[in-house]
């Protein structure tokens, strides 16, 4: 595995954190193939899962790439409950560095959004919009973008446009319990994540012709 040297990005190396330093189809360096066939794509991955909470995996996934040395950030739309804010972000790695709305709970209703929240959660779009295009990022991973816009707390052509205009070499996820459309429509890849039914309480007898002596 290529690791890159901290301080590298996408840009100047080609390596992307969610995979190998060779991506299955594209030209490989160094076989006399000129460097303009061999330009580095993001990947724009969306994960989606009818339950909050499905992000661990993909923040596990997010440390180690920055462990690795490459620039990551994770942006938090509606988890609070510590008042962080931008200002007070959360640096792990030497290379990771991890922003959550600066507001008192996590933000589960509609209904119940004051102008303080949406001030916290455009604050986190704010900061991270910028990061998105910089440029200087190898992984972005956005939880909750979609259930934002669902709550109106952001507008979401204003956010459909700084996806569009992300760097190219940029790997870009986004995971939480509604996507819309839009973004569906923009990733290289979707995964869906199902419910898995409960097993308590849902004890069936056993089949008798299965009981062999």
């Amino acid at each position: 595995m290529v690791t890159t040297p901290l301080g590298s990005n996408a840009h100047a190396t080609g390596h992307h954190p969610l995979n190998s330093s060779h991506r299955p189809g594209s030209p490989v360096r160094g076989h006399g193939t000129p460097d303009r066939f061999a330009q580095a794509d993001g990947l724009f991955q969306v994960t989606v899962a009818p339950f909050r909470g499905s992000c661990n995996d993909v923040l596990s996934q997010a440390i180690r790439v920055a462990g690795q040395g490459s620039r990551v950030m994770i942006a938090q739309f509606l988890n609070g409950g510590i008042n962080q804010g931008p200002e007070r972000a959360t640096r792990l790695c030497g290379s990771l560095e991890w922003i959550r709305p600066a507001i008192d709970c996590c933000l589960v209703e509609p209904a119940a959004v004051s102008p303080e929240h949406r001030q916290a959660v455009n604050a986190v779009w704010a900061v991270s919009r910028q990061q998105l295009l910089s440029g200087a990022l190898d992984l972005m991973v956005l939880d909750e973008l979609g259930l934002a816009l669902e709550f109106g707390l952001l507008e979401e052509e204003n956010v459909l446009k700084v996806l569009r205009q992300r760097p190219g070499a940029l790997d870009l996820t986004l995971i939480g319990s509604a996507m819309s459309e839009a973004i569906l429509d923009m990733a290289n890849q979707v995964t869906r994540l199902r419910c898995r039914p409960s097993s308590v309480g849902s004890l069936t007898p056993p089949d008798p012709q299965l009981n062999v002596k």
